[in-house]
């Protein structure tokens, strides 16, 4: 190469003596100088990990071939393949996810699926999410640590969450996490009794109960890397099932009350569902510095909810979005939105659920109030 272009620890590395080098991570800078270098013919980028998983050559590629640069990647040792190697595994079950600079529910993954690879960074990295998987209850399950995988000095260590959070890791690990207890199929519709409960000033604190919980996500159609609004957070049972659906998304669970909130963060901590930011706050006002929403579920309104769909609307003329009534007044304002707003996609309907309840030696069924979920959707044309 006339010119090596790379990281300092990886140019350090690579360079022959006398080489000329360029010290660039960010793709654009990368490509740039690239462009205004004619003096050089021929270019290496050195970059370090898998080519292909979550690798600076991702947003650098597409600005190469803008140049009419002619690129061939040459792949070197995946950390994936080479941990999994160590440990005499195969990995084309192993769910892959990255915690390098990147936020994500580490615990919703590891409860669905049996083996997760983790690449982490840092020198707390691994101490993290070891700590994670302990605050989601699952400091049971075994992981195994790769330090400097293929440097001289590589180390290979093996244990419970729980005890390797107390280790200390060289910020150059990748992870590989096994739970056999891991159910792959995540339910909709969670029993009322796994939530935790709790009554403020008002009486008990509002749940979507599990029947109308499970409709309502059926018709808010999840995507993996939802970003999703819950208005009107309440226990926080429509903000969990979100979460476990959009495992690589985000939910913004927003409150009012206070004792509310509280339990909230309370089933947030007992499901391990921490890709949920519990915001404290009357919507909309509480709206205005949260992303843009994919998704929005609003089970509460306090009369405000031509200002809640505005607002979300706003963000993303696209949004889906679902609520729930049992209120006449509440049907009412919600029937007058579907006029208002220009929707593609408008749809209303009503449930009433009926559960069992011992009677002596019979069981008869006990009816729960009428429910009306309303579905809302711009949908964007076809180019």
């Amino acid at each position: 190469a006339d010119c090596l272009i790379g990281a300092r620890r990886i140019l350090d590395a690579a360079a022959m003596p006398g080489q000329p080098v360029f010290e660039a991570v960010a793709a654009e800078a990368i490509a740039s100088y690239i462009a205004e270098h004619n003096e050089f013919r021929s270019f290496t980028v050195v970059l370090s990990g898998d080519s292909g998983f979550y690798s600076g050559a991702k947003k650098l590629l597409p600005l190469l071939k803008q140049q009419n640069a002619r690129v061939t990647v040459l792949p070197g040792l995946s950390s994936l393949s080479v941990l999994c190697a160590r440990m005499g595994i195969s990995y084309e079950d192993v769910k892959t996810v990255s915690l390098h600079g990147r936020t994500g529910n580490i615990a919703a993954s590891v409860r669905r699926y049996p083996l997760c690879f983790a690449l982490v960074g840092g020198e707390n990295g691994v101490r993290e999410l070891c700590e994670a998987l302990v605050r989601a209850g699952l400091g049971s399950v075994r992981v195994t640590v790769g330090e400097r995988l293929s440097y001289p000095d590589e180390r290979i260590s093996t244990g419970i969450a729980a005890k390797m959070a107390e280790g200390r890791y060289a910020s150059l690990s990748a992870v590989l996490i096994e739970n056999p207890g891991a159910k792959k199929v995540c339910p909709i519709g969670l029993p009322d009794e796994s939530f935790q409960r709790g009554k403020g000033e008002d009486g008990l604190i509002p749940m979507t109960k599990s029947e109308v919980r499970a409709v309502a996500l059926s018709r808010l159609a999840m995507t993996r890397d939802a970003i999703c609004w819950d208005i009107g957070a309440g226990t926080g049972s429509v903000s969990v099932e979100m979460a476990l659906l959009a495992e690589e998304g985000r939910v913004y669970a927003v409150e009012k009350k206070a004792d509310a909130f509280a339990l909230l963060q309370e089933n947030i901590k007992k499901f391990g569902a921490f890709n949920i930011t519990a915001v404290e706050g009357s919507a909309p006002a509480a709206l205005e510095a949260l992303p843009a929403p994919t998704h929005v579920f609003i089970g509460g309104s306090s009369g405000r909810l031509k200002d809640i769909i505005g607002a979300a609307l706003e963000k993303n003329p696209h949004a889906r979005i679902v609520a729930t009534a049992i209120a006449l007044e509440t049907v009412a304002e919600l029937s007058s939105c579907m006029k208002e707003f220009s929707f593609t996609h408008k749809e209303a309907v009503c449930i009433q659920a009926a559960r069992s309840r011992k009677a002596g030696p019979y069981h008869l069924m006990t009816g729960a109030n009428p429910v009306y979920i309303f579905t809302f959707q711009k949908e964007a044309r076809a180019e």
